[in-house]
């Protein structure tokens, strides 16, 4: 039986976007007249709340602005529905395409809209979405098509199993990629066209790139922590080992300390890497 409108709650976090809001609210309202729509309005000073709740929508407001993150757990938390879908509020995404992110939602944990090479995007903010998306490559041990897409769409008894994890700014998407990915979850990417957004985006490249990476490397270790640990210890291994052979190749006389420095702090990461894998087993288990 395909999945129903009825099923569905849109959740439309939204931060100063009166330009464009209402619009973004008629057009899902048209292609999914029996979902519910719900904005979360994150303590815009304009008129976000007004204008979407005029063209329809059920308006949550946070009397302060607490970020992407957290209005999307405002929405999570409100629903009562079994599908929660995340669309942006910006006009960057079109209503036909949520349609096709819902309608496989049915057989699947998340359903991603993967942007294609015809998407807008900053040329300013290229280089270090590539370097994000190698970084995160690696780690996840897969090619993901689109990390952090902000059109997509989840079973809600699902995602607030992992809600505990998500932060409350901008990696919300990352985050939850990361999280459905290493707890080998049921995914779908399904290829979207993007439009330029409407007015400013806050997003700053310098300030948000940084912590997401780290936040990629938080997640891993905790769902995969020898990966991480590994990479480290075979990495000081190596430098043991091309520090051994200058030290019989230069006629030092013996092993040198940074030699002996080296090979041990590879065993001594290594041995605590299985530590942390086995308590991170245990803590999936528990959680399972």
């Amino acid at each position: 039986m395909p999945v129903s409108d009825r099923d569905l709650t849109i959740i439309i976090p939204a931060l100063n976007e009166e330009a464009v809001v209402g619009d973004v609210v008629t057009g899902l309202s048209a292609e999914f007249p029996d979902a519910e729509i719900t904005v979360v309005d994150d303590g815009s000073s304009d008129k976000t709340g007004e204008l979407a709740e005029a063209a329809g929508a059920r308006v949550i407001r946070h009397d302060l602005t607490y970020g992407y993150g957290t209005a999307l757990k405002t929405g999570i938390r409100a629903s009562t529905r079994e599908y929660v879908l995340f669309c942006d509020g910006d006009g960057q995404h079109s209503a036909s395409d949520a349609r096709r992110i819902f309608d496989a939602a049915e057989d699947n944990d998340m359903v991603v809209g993967a942007r294609t090479s015809g998407s807008y995007a900053p040329y300013s903010r290229r280089p270090g979405k590539l370097i994000l998306r190698w970084f995160a490559d690696f780690l996840a041990g897969v090619r993901i098509p689109d990390l952090n897409s902000g059109l997509r769409v989840f079973r809600r008894d699902t995602i607030m199993r992992y809600l505990h994890l998500m932060p409350k700014g901008f990696s919300f998407s990352t985050t939850s990629t990361f999280a459905m990915l290493k707890s080998q979850r049921r995914i779908k990417f399904i290829p979207i066209t993007v439009n330029k957004r409407v007015g400013k985006s806050t997003v700053r490249q310098w300030r948000h790139g940084p912590a997401t990476l780290m936040l990629m490397l938080r997640l891993t270790v905790l769902f995969e922590p020898l990966k991480v640990f590994l990479s480290v210890a075979l990495g000081l291994f190596l430098i043991s080992l091309g520090s051994l052979y200058i030290d019989l190749t230069m006629g030092r006389g013996g092993v040198g300390d940074t030699t002996v420095l080296m090979a041990v702090s590879s065993l001594i990461i290594f041995m605590f890497g299985l530590l942390c894998d086995q308590v991170s087993a245990l803590r999936r288990e528990k959680h399972d």
